[in-house]
C-alpha cells in the first residue's frame, strides 16, 4: 500500500508517525513538501517516507491520498487535479463537504472525511470516519480505533466533540495552580493530576458496557468528597456551559460547512 499525504502538518505527521509503528501494510508514504518542518523530518525519520514536490504525482502515485491542507485554501490546491480510476481519497480537511470535494476534484472516487487527533500518533485515540469505508476503517483502526459516524450530523458531533481538548487541559492547570496555592509544588501537583486522570481514562475504556452515569456512580461515596466537588460543578451551571459551547462550535460547523 502507498499513501500520499498532500499537505504535511501536525495532524498528517501523527497520522504517518502512527502507522509506521504499526503493522499496517505501508511499503511507502509520499509527502508533499509543504509543511517542509515536518516533511523533512519524516522523510529523515523514515526510510520509506519520501518528499514529492508534485501534487498531482502523489494522486498519480499513492493508492490512497490523504488531504490535509487548510479549509481556505483547499479549492484551490484541489481544483485541477485529476484523481486517477482506482484512487481513494480521505479527507482530514475541516468543514469542507464531500460533494464540494468532488466537484473540485471532478470525480466519484472513494472519498472518506476523518477527524485524526494528536495521540493517534500513540495508537491511543479513536478517530470519527464519515461515512465510513471499511478500507478507510481498517486503517484508523490501527490508530486505537475508529467509529463510523451514521450522518454528517453525527460525523460533525463527533468534531465539536473533539473542540473539548482544550477545556480539559483547562481544568488540569486550573486545579494545578489551585493546589500550587495550597503549597504544592507545581510539577508534582501536574505529574499527580495527570496520572490521575490517565488512570480515570484507563478504568473507563476497561468498563466499555458501563455508561459515563455509571462510572460516576462507581466513583463517589454518597455524600462524599468527589460527589461534592461534582454537585458544585453542576449547580455553578458547569454542565450547562458545556452544553453551550458544543452548540456554538456545532453551529459554527455547520455554517463553515454551507459557506
Amino acid at each position: 500500500m502507498k499513501l500520499g499525504f498532500i499537505g504535511t502538518g501536525s495532524i498528517s505527521d501523527a497520522v504517518i508517525r502512527g502507522l509506521l509503528t504499526t503493522d499496517y501494510p505501508v511499503d511507502q508514504v509520499i509527502v508533499s513538501r509543504r509543511g517542509e518542518r515536518f516533511s523533512t523530518k519524516l522523510a529523515a525519520d523514515f526510510d520509506n517516507v519520501r518528499i514529492e514536490e508534485d501534487n498531482q504525482a502523489i494522486l498519480d502515485q499513492a493508492d490512497m491520498t490523504f488531504l490535509a491542507v487548510l479549509p481556505q485554501i483547499a479549492k484551490d490546491v484541489l481544483s485541477g487535479l485529476t484523481v486517477p480510476k482506482g484512487k481513494k481519497i480521505v479527507s482530514l480537511i475541516a468543514t469542507i463537504p464531500i460533494d464540494d470535494m468532488k466537484a473540485w476534484l471532478k470525480t466519484d472516487a472513494q472519498i472518506d472525511r476523518a477527524i485524526p487527533l494528536p495521540p493517534v500518533e500513540h495508537h491511543s485515540c479513536v478517530t470519527a470516519v464519515y461515512p465510513g469505508s471499511p478500507d478507510v476503517m481498517a486503517l484508523f483502526d490501527k490508530l486505537g480505533g475508529a467509529v463510523a459516524a451514521e450522518s454528517i450530523d453525527a460525523f460533525d458531533g463527533y468534531g465539536t466533540g473533539s473542540a473539548l481538548m482544550a477545556t480539559y487541559f483547562t481544568v488540569l492547570e486550573s486545579a494545578a495552580q489551585w493546589m500550587v496555592a495550597h503549597g504544592s509544588d507545581y510539577g508534582d501537583a501536574r505529574r499527580y493530576l495527570a496520572a490521575l486522570f490517565s488512570g480515570l481514562a484507563e478504568n473507563t475504556n476497561k468498563s466499555p458496557d458501563q455508561s459515563f452515569s455509571e462510572l460516576y456512580d462507581g466513583h463517589i461515596t454518597a455524600g462524599g468528597l468527589n460527589e461534592q466537588v461534582a454537585q458544585t460543578f453542576l449547580r455553578e451551571k458547569g454542565g450547562a456551559a458545556i452544553h453551550t459551547a458544543l452548540d456554538e462550535v456545532f453551529a459554527r460547523i455547520k455554517a463553515a460547512s454551507s459557506s
